[in-house]
């Protein structure tokens, strides 16, 4: 059984499993020698290893990956949650206590406790290749708040910049790390840690506000709209509401206050209103477009954040997997 194998005999199998390719980069660069060693000592000794534990080894293996994703994208409480509901209590404070050691190692781990608008203070002056590789560390709610108190030509820049990191060198990442560590005494890791790319940057303006959005989207379309393309296939935002399936439209305007509904209507194209009046009884239609001609005039950053809370109701009931948000595409469904 793989509850009592050991964690040398688990790094064993798991190995063993991946192939050898995969294997040999894992070990080069996840390894010391001493521990290199000893696991290929008992990749040797393993005699026969049967399907059941294998699959034990594998499972447990994801279980922790997926733990560790839980906890850096919305903390601990929110890990706990979502693995209890996927495992129970029992298991989910198993799991999270294998976890909490290896989450001690992560860079940046303090500065993810910290307030965001303290961080502002601190990387207001950075260069735009450090500010993008901090925010590539931090909670997307985190990186949002920095990212929205920078200088608009600063914003476009670091965003640019967080969702190509994937392809900056170790040399320059080992630079920024130096640097930091001369500042905040949090940074005790320089190892190269896959951080950043096209998807961290979506995270980070599915959380700040549409002012900020449309700002770097305006930046990033002039400078380089392929990138401006990607990321915004990969984002939802209030226009896109017309690419939901009616019955998700039906599911998230029974979570949306009216009054929100409308002010974000107010600012919305014909396409969008149509749709959303299509799923709503002709009663509250009518009282929704009274609502709107009655109004009188508002201000733009109050549609912006009436439009914004309702993203985020779709985006919340996406993820507790009520609805499926179109991506490249494909209709959305209700699950």
């Amino acid at each position: 059984m793989a509850i009592d194998l050991s964690g040398e005999e688990k790094a064993a199998i798991l190995l063993m499993s991946l192939g050898a390719d995969l294997s040999s980069k894992i070990l080069k660069h996840g390894f010391t020698d001493d521990e290199i060693e000893r696991i290929t000592g008992v990749i040797t000794d393993l005699d026969h290893i049967s399907r059941e534990e294998t699959d034990k080894v594998l499972d447990e293996f994801y279980q922790l990956l997926q733990a560790r994703k839980y906890i850096l994208n919305g903390g601990l409480d929110y890990a706990k949650e979502l693995l209890e509901r996927t495992v129970g209590p029992v298991k989910a404070q198993e799991i999270l206590e294998k976890v909490s050691h290896s989450l001690r190692q992560v860079p940046f781990q303090n500065l993810r406790k910290s307030d965001p608008r303290q961080l502002v203070t601190f990387l207001r002056d950075e260069h735009p290749q450090t500010i993008a590789f901090v925010l590539a560390h931090l909670k997307p709610d985190q990186a949002a708040v920095v990212l929205s108190e920078l200088n608009p030509d600063v914003q476009a820049e670091v965003a640019r910049r967080v969702a190509t990191l994937d392809r900056t060198s170790p040399e320059v990442a080992k630079e920024i790390e130096q640097v930091l560590e001369q500042k905040i005494a949090s940074v005790a890791s320089t190892e190269e840690t896959v951080v950043g790319g096209v998807k961290s940057l979506v995270n980070i303006l599915n959380k700040v506000d549409r002012s900020t959005e449309k700002a770097i989207f305006e930046h990033l379309e002039g400078k380089d709209p392929d990138l401006a393309e990607e990321v915004r296939r990969l984002m939802f935002i209030f226009e896109d509401i017309v690419k939901l399936h009616d019955v998700s439209i039906q599911r998230v305007l029974r979570e949306v206050d009216t009054k929100d509904l409308a002010l974000a209507m107010r600012g919305a194209n014909k396409e969008v209103n149509e749709r959303i009046f299509k799923n709503m009884s002709k009663r509250a239609a009518d009282m929704l477009r009274e609502e709107i001609e009655y109004m009188g005039p508002v201000r733009l950053r109050d549609v912006e954040q009436a439009q914004q809370k309702i993203v985020n109701v779709i985006r919340r009931l996406e993820e507790s997997g009520e609805i499926v948000i179109s991506r490249g595409g494909e209709d959305a469904i209700i699950v």
